[in-house]
């Protein structure tokens, strides 16, 4: 077991203060009992927000096909539809912020821009609204993504994985227009450039003297590729 259970949903449940090490992880109810799980650090939780860092080389658990290739390598449909295994990674690249608002459907991830040294590139991945469960938080995916430029431009990615999903059965007609309806619900916050867009965190810097999080101890996986 990876450390997705327990969930606690209480209005009384503590936050976390910046350094606590939590586990940010996506379930994806197609295929029950694996996980992306990411061991991450948090950054700020008050009641707008949870933000948090993603260290460059974190292990962190992915789902792979059974055969333990990518998922993409896989055709069309097949893409969501073929069975899946758990697999073992590390983050690649530079760390990112990833921020997460309450009852919002995506979250903003910062990536840093080489034309800039900020952290000012931003990649918006539509999900559901965050869960907390004692060890950190849950979400599921909605395959739709969009990716927005320094300057506020912005592209829908993904949209032909949305009609993979679609056909293969692991999202209703309902799902996808729930998944289309909160893409243009972040368009509009990137077109009005709100929260989490005008913050600082282009220019965070994580303190050096943080430990790299890793994955529960009962973490268990099929493949191996860190």
């Amino acid at each position: 077991m990876s450390g997705a259970g327990s969930r606690d949903e209480r209005a009384d449940e503590p936050r976390w203060r910046y350094g606590d090490q939590i586990l940010w992880t996506y379930t994806n109810p197609a295929h029950p009992g694996l996980y992306d799980q990411r061991p991450v650090t948090v950054i700020a939780d008050d009641e707008n927000h949870l933000a948090v860092w993603l260290e460059s080389g974190t292990r962190m658990l992915h789902q792979v096909l059974a055969d333990g290739s990518g998922i993409r390598t896989a055709d069309g449909p097949a893409r969501f539809g073929a069975p899946r295994a758990q697999g073992l990674k590390r983050w690649q690249g530079p760390g990112i912020v990833a921020v997460f608002q309450p009852g919002v459907d995506y979250s903003v991830w910062f990536f840093e821009n080489p034309d800039s040294a900020r952290r000012d590139s931003f990649y918006v991945n539509l999900e559901e609204p965050f869960t907390r469960f004692d060890r950190g938080i849950l979400t599921s995916d909605h395959v739709l993504d969009i990716v927005v430029d320094s300057d506020g431009t912005y592209r829908l990615k993904d949209e032909d994985e949305l009609e993979f999903a679609r056909r293969a059965g692991m999202f209703s007609d309902e799902k996808t227009a729930h998944a289309r309806a909160a893409a243009d619900s972040a368009i509009e916050d990137i077109r009005t450039w709100v929260f989490p867009f005008d913050s600082d965190y282009p220019d965070f810097q994580p303190d050096p003297d943080w430990p790299m999080p890793d994955l529960p101890a009962e973490a268990t996986w099929d493949f191996d590729a860190s």
